[in-house]
């Protein structure tokens, strides 16, 4: 019992859980009236995604992988990812095509996540879903999720940062208006390569995973259709 308990409220786990009281936090900073607090705002976009890597690499450091915690850890990104791009959108920062991206990617990649689960399958780890090394690298490399990271915290960051940067008195005094509509433009399309790269990262797990249950289906069948055979009455 107090290994699961351990398990529970591992250091990893507890990591993950407070990224999404952080982003709460976020979410009322950057609808609030003070530059201030948008400041901050921009700052917890960046640590947000900076804990993805910190509760990823705890885990591994610690040897405490468990099923739990990569259920937890996609499901902490998913919120994280999901309202941040929402929020993007919603203060007209990015096209609002970008979060109908990546909500429906992630639907679609956790659902099948979550019904592999019942065979044993994890997100990562040892027991990943992930067997072809294509896929492996798009979705648990840190070659590929260390700089897919780095390009999410810093859209999430200095877009939020731009939004606010005008209304700054020494900022609107020395920057040129068009330095800001430049910065938003590379905003734009770093949000449009997450895009891209997240639909990528989405395609392998929609591949093997259909695979899986296909596999895990017809050995169902095979099993049932043998099972009517035996209890069938004999000539």
């Amino acid at each position: 019992m107090t290994k699961k308990r351990n398990q529970t409220f591992s250091l990893p786990n507890i990591v993950t859980v407070t990224r999404i009281g952080v982003l709460f936090l976020l979410v009322m900073l950057v609808y609030g009236d003070s530059i201030w607090a948008r400041l901050l705002a921009a700052l917890f976009a960046v640590l947000v995604i900076v804990g993805d890597w910190l509760d990823g690499h705890l885990a591994r450091r610690l040897n405490q992988s468990t099923a739990l915690g990569s259920v937890l850890d996609i499901a902490a990104d998913r919120i994280i990812e999901n309202v941040m791009w929402i929020i993007l959108a919603d203060i007209n920062l990015v096209p609002v095509w970008i979060p109908v991206v990546f909500v429906s990617r992630g639907i679609m990649t956790d659902s099948i996540r979550n019904y592999t689960l019942r065979f044993g399958y994890s997100g990562f780890g040892d027991q990943s879903m992930m067997k072809s090394k294509l896929g492996k690298f798009l979705t648990g490399s840190p070659l590929m999720r260390t700089p897919f990271a780095a390009l999410k915290a810093f859209t999430f960051g200095w877009l939020l940062l731009l939004a606010v940067a005008d209304e700054i008195p020494f900022v609107r005094a020395t920057v040129p208006p068009e330095y800001l509509s430049t910065g938003l433009i590379i905003g734009y399309w770093t949000a449009v390569a997450s895009a891209i790269i997240s639909i990528a990262r989405g395609i392998p797990v929609v591949i093997e995973g259909i695979g899986i249950i296909n596999r895990f289906d017809n050995d169902k069948k095979e099993a049932d259709s043998e099972s009517e055979s035996n209890e069938a009455p004999s000539a």
